[in-house]
């Protein structure tokens, strides 16, 4: 669907309602690819389904509290997006990048925050979205993630 002009008339499926989820246990992990993996403290899945809007556009907000063992190394936090509403099935959409989530790097805490812009989605269909973690090196700690998928005119 083109952008909204003036006059054009919405209806209530062009803007399904946002969706959001948070964890707030804390966990350790030493991956360096993003994943679910944990070496210590309790991993809980942070995702969300939703319904694309018509526009096929979204906005996700990521937000972590992460540190890291090592005092230059990094920690990182960034959204993965499939078809379907089954969290962490169906076909990626995107692939995962640095750049879509939060990154930290330093051995104090740090909650971080940021904006991803998804757009092609189709109108009407599922997906799901959910929070992948890795380290660039070291220990990272993560807690307090929190996940949001707001569709877009």
């Amino acid at each position: 669907m083109p952008d909204l002009l003036a006059g054009t008339i919405v209806r209530g499926q062009d803007f399904p309602r946002a969706v959001s989820d948070r964890g707030d246990i804390s966990f350790d992990a030493t991956n360096t690819s993003y994943g679910t993996a944990s070496t210590g403290g309790t991993y809980e899945e942070v995702g969300v389904a939703f319904t694309a809007p018509t526009s096929g556009r979204v906005m996700i907000f990521t937000t972590a509290r992460m540190v890291n063992s090592g005092a230059t190394a990094g920690v990182l936090v960034a959204p993965e997006t499939r078809t379907g509403s089954t969290i962490g099935s169906g076909t990626a959409v995107e692939s995962i990048g640095d750049g879509h989530g939060v990154s930290h790097y330093g051995s104090t805490f740090a909650r971080m925050g940021a904006a991803h812009y998804l757009e092609g989605l189709t109108p009407g269909s599922t997906y799901n979205t959910r929070l992948l973690h890795r380290v660039v090196s070291g220990t990272g700690s993560f807690a307090l993630r929190e996940l949001t998928v707001v569709p877009l005119p």
